[in-house]
């Protein structure tokens, strides 16, 4: 209905892809021409509604959302932009707006450029109206689709492209595409791998880190979101599990582990490995490949083994090491309790190949049962035989002291010394000669203090890290005899059978075969002793 009183509010949005190309629509652009457009119309203007550097491909915006509002309560009865793109790019909710919403509450909507104005119901543009909005879709989708192959080359050739670097990593200064090692994260995430190798669940290392204030990978992101929730700062172990998981910390940058479910959606959903983006030796590494291997080794085993069990069986040593030598399916073991009258309840762990559990009626494969006593102590025996056959007591010693991974430590914590010292000398450097353009009249006394005052912050900054580098260091270094120590006694225990850890299991034995005579062979990859 056409009236005479319009009460005129104009939206004006810009996004940061039409920015980056080009597009002729700056905010101050798009002001001017609607401005004009209601002085030559003899309108009433109210108000103006901007959104700056926000995508049209939602209809979620603040400048917007005001907008509606005002439509609401009738402060407004007519809207302006400057074509139909800057209203927004999702052709469903455009279509809700102008052919339904905007009807519904009598307001008038024009695009000067595109020549709509939906009370003039002889305007051959409004007929064009969801052409223009399918094309102002694809168009989005199109540059999403430039954008996305654009970043996908440069993932390729080992370029990081992502908002936040990976926990442990931070940007460069001088490169934000390229990672450098976060010296106070990287040492959470060697910890991390440390206590699941020591056989740590991951719900542990959330507790231990969660109670020694330890800040999760968000809350250094500074993100906002969820901190009224009473787990903002809590680690959870969907977070631990991305750690141990992300083969990043061994030098090869992987990204596209996530990925939004459409152009249009902020959802996010995880990704099969098979869709990572990996770019080898792209990055300096945080953990050493044989941890990390020996991580996904136990990963494994915690997931084949295959029991709905009490948790006696989750606790089981050879947990999901075990295979049946005919079909190579896993064997299953289940805790089978038993009373007695002198000592109350006696559990008996009792296993059979998995595929035949399944699959009885067509007899695939035959039961294998076993008692895992039986297993566990014919494996340890061995083992014990196998450790004292290749393992040389009388380098003990010495292959401790002279540890690669306590080496590498020491290594990266000297160059960081230097390097920290090389840039404090280049800071007394810039400081002296900034000091002579002063004298000589180059530069005003205001710069050169200026200068000098950064220059100084960073010197100081500097200084600071030295003292926590040269600590570690120190730390580090005193600490080679009590390591030494230590080490000696665990491996005096282990030759001794006193203890046997889940993590030595794991990197030790490849697996465990049980054929139809109960006949056990044990395969070993003695390479990593």
């Amino acid at each position: 209905m056409i009236t005479d009183t319009y009460k005129v509010g104009i939206y004006l949005r810009l996004s940061r892809e039409d920015e980056r190309l080009g597009e002729s629509g700056s905010i101050s652009t798009q002001r001017d021409l609607l401005l004009n457009y209601i002085k030559d119309n003899n309108l009433t203007y109210v108000d103006e509604y901007v959104d700056d550097g926000v995508s049209g491909t939602t209809f979620d915006r603040a400048g917007f959302n005001r907008m509606i509002k005002d439509c609401e309560e009738k402060k407004i009865n007519m809207i302006i932009t400057k074509d139909t793109s800057r209203l927004g790019r999702d052709h469903i909710e455009f279509g809700y707006y102008v052919e339904r919403y905007f009807p519904e509450h009598n307001i008038r909507y024009v695009a000067v450029n595109d020549g709509v104005d939906t009370f003039n119901r002889n305007n051959s543009a409004n007929d064009m109206l969801v052409f223009k909005s399918a094309f102002n879709d694809m168009y989005v989708k199109d540059i999403s689709n430039k954008l996305r192959s654009s970043l996908y080359t440069k993932k390729r050739n080992g370029l990081f492209v992502g908002c936040y670097a990976p926990f442990g990593y931070k940007k460069k200064d001088d490169d934000k595409h390229k990672l450098e090692i976060d010296e106070v994260q990287a040492n959470v995430v060697r910890r991390i791998f440390d206590m699941f190798i020591d056989g740590y669940s991951l719900t542990q290392i959330c507790d231990i880190l969660t109670r020694e204030h330890i800040k999760t990978p968000s809350m250094y992101k500074n993100m906002k979101l969820g901190q009224d929730n009473v787990h903002y700062g809590v680690w959870s172990p969907r977070t631990v599990d991305n750690i141990l998981r992300n083969p990043t910390y061994i030098g090869n940058l992987t990204q596209c582990r996530n990925r939004k479910v459409s152009y249009k959606s902020k959802k996010v959903v995880h990704t099969s490995p098979d869709d990572w983006v990996i770019a080898y030796n792209a990055v300096e590494s945080i953990i050493d490949k044989e941890t990390f291997e020996l991580a996904e080794k136990m990963f494994k085993s915690n997931k084949n083994h295959g029991t709905k069990g009490n948790g006696i069986t989750d606790k089981l040593l050879l947990r999901g090491l075990i295979y049946c030598r005919e079909c190579h399916h896993t064997i299953g073991f289940r805790d089978h309790p038993q009373k007695t009258d002198k000592y109350g309840l006696v559990h008996r762990i009792y296993g059979n190949c998995n595929y035949w559990s399944k699959r009885k009626k067509q007899n695939v494969c035959t039961p294998h049962s076993i008692k895992y006593s039986d297993v566990e102590d014919k494996v340890l025996e061995d083992l014990k035989e196998n450790i004292k056959r290749y393992y040389d007591k009388d380098n003990v010693e010495n292959i401790i002291m002279n540890s690669q991974r306590l080496e590498k430590k020491i290594n990266n914590i000297k160059c960081e010394i230097n390097k920290l010292k090389n840039n404090i000398e280049s800071c007394n450097k810039k400081i002296e000669a900034c000091y002579n353009d002063k004298l000589e009249g180059n530069i005003t006394l205001e710069i050169y203090k200026r200068i000098f005052d950064n220059l100084t912050l960073e010197i100081d900054s500097d200084n600071k890290k030295i003292k926590e580098e040269e600590k570690l260091l120190d730390d580090l270094e005193n600490n080679k005899s009590r390591f030494k120590d230590l080490y000696l006694k665990k491996i005096k225990e282990l030759l001794d059978m006193k203890i046997l850890s889940r993590s030595l299991i794991c990197s030790l034995i490849e697996k465990i075969e049980i054929d139809e005579n109960k006949n056990i062979n044990i395969f070993y990859k003695f390479g990593v002793i």
